[in-house]
């Protein structure tokens, strides 16, 4: 009898901890977005977390910095990412456009690119179109990686 409410109890606690509610997905962390990135090709160096590139405290606890280039590609270029919970993502892209327009007015001649791949917000500058292509796709599937977790 002990037995049998003691497994009674046991499921009703582990059924309390699920609901039917739709998750909240969330962004790969920082080691699985350079992974990601990395298994593409895409050589990067100097990964700073919560560097931004603006002067935004807000913006730190969810952004990731380092340079990267294709193998080939003379030049490693800037790449700030910043990542949200699907929850966040709405409200995230007027924080992201400040912190770009600023990027962008440092500097002048360069080609900003922009990625807006749900949870994550990516921008830089000059890359070359086969670089951007690879980080969108290595973020993609690390969104995808962040639904299925």
């Amino acid at each position: 009898m002990h037995a049998l409410a003691g497994l009674l109890l046991g499921s009703l606690a582990l059924g309390g901890c699920y609901t039917t509610a739709e998750p909240s997905f969330h962004p790969g962390n920082q080691r699985d977005i350079l992974g990601a990135i990395m298994l593409r090709g895409i050589e990067v160096t100097d990964p700073v977390p919560g560097q931004t590139a603006c002067d935004d405290p807000a913006l730190v606890g969810n952004s990731l910095y380092f340079t990267a280039r294709l193998p080939g590609e003379e030049a490693f270029r800037d790449v700030y990412v910043h990542s949200y919970r699907e929850r966040s993502w709405d409200a995230s892209a007027a924080e992201v456009d400040s912190c770009q327009a600023t990027y962008a007015a440092m500097h002048p001649d360069a080609e900003i690119t922009r990625l807006d791949i749900p949870l994550y917000r990516v921008f830089g500058a000059d890359w070359s179109e086969g670089l951007a292509d690879q980080l969108e796709r290595a973020l993609v599937e690390a969104a995808d990686a962040g639904r299925i977790g």
